[in-house]
């Protein structure tokens, strides 16, 4: 398959948020790349599909879910979730992101 995936196929981005910031706390605040989407993926193995487990045409040796969570990391950044400044290699939550992963565990829980 060559081409850009049709839209609404892949899980979206903001699917990532939650998966991406539990992670993170669980890791300790920062964790190094393949430790976070290694623990992510265990997180949202059960909602990723076919489309999102395949590798992409431009890099075969990534995943699509991989490089939507990515992508999901930069929109983090700059929603203030995680740090702009952390070493290459190394995500890194923010207090930001660590009240907003509590208040989505406390909305879900009052569900």
């Amino acid at each position: 398959e060559t081409g850009k995936l049709k839209r609404g196929l892949r899980t979206p981005e903001k699917d990532y948020v939650k998966p991406i910031l539990e992670a993170l706390v669980e890791l300790g605040g920062k964790a190094e790349v393949r430790t976070v989407l290694d623990r992510v993926y265990q997180k949202m193995k059960s909602v990723l599909n076919e489309y999102d487990i395949q590798h992409l045409p431009s890099d075969p040796k990534q995943k699509r879910w991989e490089n939507t969570a990515q992508w999901a990391r930069i929109t983090m950044i700059n929603k203030g979730l995680l740090k702009a400044d952390s070493p290459r290699g190394l995500w890194e939550i923010t207090k930001e992101g660590e009240i907003y992963i509590i208040n989505l565990s406390k909305t879900a829980d009052s569900k």
